[in-house]
């Protein structure tokens, strides 16, 4: 049954057969069930469920999804250990709900059972569970909390991994749309400036705190107030049905490290496979933080002259691409027109052989890498 689950890792429709799988590896009748959230990349389903009656789980999802009396106890339990559905909810105090009425009685008094608790921070839970009939307590709860208990590590391996694949899809997309090299700590936020996303390099400086960091309602706040409400004041003004890229902002963390961090309006439903799930509505708008230390341009600009053959404002240009400007903020930059920028870029391009301009910019972060700038 692990090799089951970790099929589901990489595809998260396989959920539905390894619980089916696990209903069916008990001696007796077990209902088992997928819960929980993920609010950095919903990599995993919100719920997955083997053995109810369907119209048990509508009336489930439409009257009872937030009045499931197990779910007031879940943070007793302990990661990878079992607990019973009776530790959850006392049966004398299950019994006077509404819940046991409508949804556990009509099931053959099925309030027996119980789980295993996967994974349980401040930015997801899930729980591995299952209900059997309160008749085959004495002769099965055992042995499917053992079971519950055997599988758990595999589970919460297939569920980092579903998470892992799940960013990599957002970090790809973003690259290679906004053309965001390597090494880029990337985030994103709604309007509230609430974290929804941060990819493991973004993870890191947060940890750190010296640039970024989240507070106990994962709003995200920069070390330098300043520059937080000019970066506040500028996704404000961005008008709601008209995404756009934002001028890039340099500023400096706690240690006097100068970084720049491109801003880039996007909606979610920009994305074929949106990480976000029911957390953010596709049609939202958020923005992305892209944030990477600054280089030392020049050492860079005279790398691409000797090893691309580049002029030198063709170097120049293609260095600033790489830092995140768009051709309109290169030529703002440099004081040429937009059509001298498109050349100078088409020009880098054809003496590099590179066909993109992401291309182009990887080259430029591999040079940048081996110069160590």
């Amino acid at each position: 049954m692990s090799n089951l689950a970790m099929a589901a890792s990489v595809d998260p429709g396989q959920w539905q057969v390894f619980l089916d799988a696990m209903s069916g590896a008990m001696r007796t009748r077990v209902c088992t069930q997928l819960i929980g959230y993920d609010q950095m990349t919903n990599a995993a389903p919100l719920a997955c469920s083997s053995g109810y009656d369907p119209s048990i789980l509508t009336l489930y999802e439409t009257h009872f999804a937030d009045k499931n009396p197990f779910a007031a106890n879940f943070r007793k339990c302990g990661i990878g250990e079992a607990i019973t559905s009776h530790e959850l909810c006392a049966p004398e105090q299950l019994k006077r709900t509404q819940f046991y009425a409508d949804i556990l009685l009509p099931l053959e008094d099925l309030c027996a059972g119980g789980g295993s608790m996967l994974a349980y921070d401040t930015s997801r839970m899930f729980l591995i569970g299952g209900n059997m009939r309160a008749k085959d307590k004495e002769g099965h709860e055992d042995d499917w909390l053992d079971l519950c208990v055997t599988l758990a590590p595999a589970i919460r391996q297939s569920l980092e991994i579903n998470r892992m694949i799940n960013g990599l899809k957002f970090e790809k997309w973003a690259s290679e749309r906004h053309l965001l090299g390597a090494g880029t700590a990337m985030l994103v936020v709604d309007s509230d400036w609430v974290l929804h996303y941060a990819c493991p390099e973004a993870q890191r400086l947060l940890a750190s705190g010296s640039l970024i960091r989240s507070d106990m309602f994962r709003r995200l706040n920069f070390s330098s107030r300043d520059v937080h409400e000019r970066l506040k004041t500028a996704t404000g003004k961005r008008a709601a049905g008209n995404p756009q890229r934002f001028a890039n902002i340099a500023l400096s963390d706690l240690t006097g490290r100068e970084w720049i961090c491109r801003t880039i309006g996007m909606r979610l439903g920009d994305l074929d496979q949106s990480p976000f799930g029911a957390f953010l509505n596709g049609g939202m708008a958020a923005t992305l933080l892209a944030l990477k230390p600054a280089g030392c341009q020049v050492a860079v600009v005279d790398t691409l002259r000797s090893s691309l053959s580049l002029s030198h404002a063709e170097a120049q240009s293609v260095v600033m691409l790489a830092e995140g400007f768009t051709p309109a903020e290169v030529a703002e930059q440099r004081q040429v027109s937009i059509h001298t920028v498109r050349n100078q870029i088409k020009s880098a391009l054809s003496k590099s052989g590179c066909r993109r301009q992401s291309e182009l910019v990887q080259k430029v972060e591999q040079l940048r890498h081996l110069g160590d700038f």
